[in-house]
């Protein structure tokens, strides 16, 4: 290790950790999603900020890293629900409105939301709020510029970007539509698509090639799962389909191996590359449950996985 973490001294201490990004469900519960989801960058991220940088009405992501690439943006590509958001100008004396609260009320309640000009170590953002709205079209709001100052604004439309003058003025720009963008290929959520079946054990499923030396390392805890019985275990070989055992054989894999579809190697390679080593997690459902990038985490998701399992 060198004196900043990296071999070469690139990363900090913290700077190989994986980046964290938690969506919330439909049920409620909250899922890390940066792998699926593109944000799993291994750059030494040092200040990130969240805004709508292409008006579309979604949150878009901005990462300041310690070495290059010293900037990085993540375009918010999902499916976006129903938002506003709110750009706060008060008076002259405050311009900034940073003591401001906005309280937001829908059918499914109020809440409240601060106006924060910092949003995390080293990061600065504008007086603005951003607000989710689900289902709904409208949403009162009331804006508490300062200690006794508080000011209604009625009903605002959801799907625009509203400026809020201290003293009642307000302008609506509505969110522009987002531009088409070719489908983005989608990951086996289902075991069935890599050639798995449900069996009532959870499955761990190996992408491997010959030549990746981590894939190797990745073997035996593998293969001491499938001789426990406690997991499935198949592996999918980046190579043409009449050499694939062969050269599972050069990495010692015994388990059940297959070519790796194209399809799958195209969802697998996010930035047109395939990265390995890569073991696709499915519970007992057959349910795509984690996607491990890298042999040092893949202990702890297995384990996370299995005491998952009912």
């Amino acid at each position: 290790m060198g004196p900043h973490g990296g071999g070469d001294g690139s990363q900090s201490f913290s700077g190989w950790e994986p980046k964290k990004l938690w969506l919330q469900r439909p049920d409620g519960l909250f899922q890390e999603s940066a792998w699926s989801d593109g944000f799993d960058s291994r750059a030494d991220g040092r200040a990130l900020v969240a805004q709508d940088l292409d008006g579309d009405g979604d949150q878009d992501l901005v990462m300041l890293n310690r070495a290059a690439p010293r900037l990085q943006l993540f375009v918010n590509e999902g499916p976006s629900g129903r938002a506003m958001e709110l750009r706060l100008r008060a008076t002259k004396s405050h311009p900034e409105a940073s003591n401001a609260t906005v309280r937001v009320r829908t059918g499914s309640g109020t809440r409240a939301f601060p106006v924060l000009l910092t949003r995390g170590y080293l990061s600065a953002v504008e007086p603005v709020v951003h607000v989710g709205l689900g289902a709904e079209e409208t949403a009162e709001v009331e804006v508490t510029w300062r200690e006794s100052v508080t000011e209604s604004f009625g009903a605002l439309r959801a799907g625009s970007r509203w400026t809020l003058v201290e003293g009642g003025e307000k302008s609506e720009v509505p969110f522009r539509a987002p531009s088409p963008r070719a489908p983005m290929p989608k990951l086996p959520l289902r075991v069935e698509q890599v050639g798995g079946t449900v069996d009532g054990h959870p499955t761990a499923v190996q992408v491997f090639a010959s030549w990746c030396k981590p894939c190797r390392e990745e073997v035996p805890v593998l293969t001491a799962l499938a001789k426990q019985g406690t997991w499935t275990v198949r592996g999918l070989g980046a190579h043409e389909a009449g050499q694939v055992e062969d050269e599972a054989r050069k990495l010692g894999i015994g388990y059940p191996v297959a070519a790796l579809p194209p399809e799958v190697a195209e969802a697998l390679s996010p930035r047109g590359e395939l990265s390995l080593p890569t073991v696709l997690l499915y519970d007992a459902s057959g349910k795509l449950a984690r996607v491990v990038r890298g042999g040092e985490h893949l202990p702890a998701a297995l384990a996370e996985v299995f005491a998952a399992t009912p």
